[in-house]
């Protein structure tokens, strides 16, 4: 019997659209920081199932970072998987997995290298993403990024 689109699908199509805006990057052990201008475009596939997505920042250094991923729902639990790969070069070995707090996704992923956490909050024509990573071995996560985007289509 096939899957059917159910409501966190439909919630996941809320991100549907370009999104632009400005970013900070923390100093990190990947970048020495600074702002960035971003956008991202979020599209839902064929199927309705899964949201794909590119992502494309400059810094002010001129350095081009770009990500694309895939967000959809995993069948099991209902609840979102994030599959992200991006210029740094690290592909996920598992998804990232998350959940929902109102209009919020918080998104971990688990990686020999330690854990990640990403977080979309959507409000009204406003995206907010932000990125913080915990090295093996520390005790707290650190902010990599964070960043406010207005839908531009």
């Amino acid at each position: 019997m096939p899957l059917e689109i159910g409501p966190q699908h439909l919630r996941l199509a809320m991100f549907a659209g370009r999104w632009r805006g400005t970013s900070f990057i923390h100093p990190n052990p990947w970048s020495a920081g600074g702002k960035a201008e971003g956008e991202w475009v979020f599209r839902l596939d064929g199927s309705g199932f899964n949201l794909l997505h590119d992502y494309r920042e400059t810094r002010d250094d001129g350095y081009v970072f770009e990500g694309h991923g895939i967000l959809t729902i995993d069948p099991a639990t209902r609840a979102p998987v994030w599959f992200w790969f991006d210029s740094y070069g690290f592909p996920p070995l598992t998804p990232s997995r998350g959940d929902w707090e109102g209009d919020t996704l918080t998104l971990l992923k688990i990686t020999p290298r330690g854990e990640g956490r990403t977080i979309f909050q959507l409000d009204g024509e406003m995206l907010r993403h932000d990125v913080a990573s915990k090295l093996k071995g520390e005790t707290a996560f650190a902010t990599v990024s964070s960043g406010t985007f207005r839908r531009d289509a």
